[in-house]
């Protein structure tokens, strides 16, 4: 086992993966989202989609717990409920998609949805309407179906979130609370798909550490972020990773 992890630490793959490890989590500390957008995109490239979301569930599902219970403060339980439910429904759909579509599909796909969010945010959209249960479960619907295939659980939601001009602090918060629980129900889906297995372990051994520094070093970045700021640096990441990782520049 020894020899095996040497063999992964020693790898230009796994530097990549290292570098992902840190932008994903100063953006998820500092956001409460996006460590997907930045993570599963660049490890894609040094691996594949599989074991990219495999990874960041195991690093992601128990670092971020100590931003739990000040979000708990500040989410809208009425809107994260039923998005809760809906997501709950169409991760394993989504994982099984995962499972056996191809890799460089899932990157273009991954890629270009990505694109897209970044390009109706930036445009100044907003939803002004009003939203009730069944529209917050359908929204869920989409967000697990995202999250299966790549986990991104956050764009659908930080589309709808920042097209109503919601608070920096309450979308953050909303974002939170619904990782905390969809990411229990994601990995459930993973173990039972096979694809939480002993070579994604030790890969992501020695990035708990550089994850838990790096989502500390980008939550310190909030607490003194303005409105407009927040807004700027998540839409320039995105677009940053998004355009970087299309397979058409490999």
């Amino acid at each position: 086992m020894l020899n095996d992890i040497s063999q992964i630490l020693l790898t230009a793959a796994f530097g990549w993966t290292i570098l992902a490890t840190v932008l994903a989590g100063v953006v998820r500390g500092f956001a409460g989202f996006g460590a997907a957008m930045m993570f599963i995109p660049i490890v894609s490239v040094a691996y594949e989609p599989k074991i990219a979301v495999a990874a960041l569930f195991m690093i992601d599902f128990i670092t971020p717990l100590p931003m739990i219970p000040k979000a708990l403060r500040e989410f809208e339980f009425k809107e994260v409920l039923p998005i809760s439910i809906g997501a709950t429904l169409t991760v394993p759909l989504g994982v099984y998609i995962l499972k056996h579509s191809d890799p460089i599909l899932l990157r273009y796909i991954i890629s270009i949805s990505i694109l897209i969010l970044i390009l109706l945010l930036a445009s100044g959209w907003r939803y002004s309407g009003n939203v009730n249960n069944t529209g917050f479960f359908g929204l869920g619907t989409l967000s697990g179906l995202a999250g299966g295939i790549a986990s991104l659980y956050g764009p659908p939601l930080i589309l709808f979130w920042m097209s109503r001009e919601s608070k920096a602090v309450t979308i953050r918060a909303n974002i939170i609370i619904f990782f905390a629980y969809i990411i229990t129900i994601s990995g459930i889906s993973l173990w039972f798909s096979g694809l939480l297995t002993m070579q994604v372990f030790q890969t992501v051994l020695f990035l708990f550490p550089v994850y838990a520094l790096a989502i500390w070093t980008g939550a310190q970045f909030f607490k003194f972020s303005s409105e407009a700021f927040f807004r700027k640096v998540a839409y320039a990441l995105i677009l940053l990773v998004a355009i970087s990782s299309l397979p058409a520049w490999q």
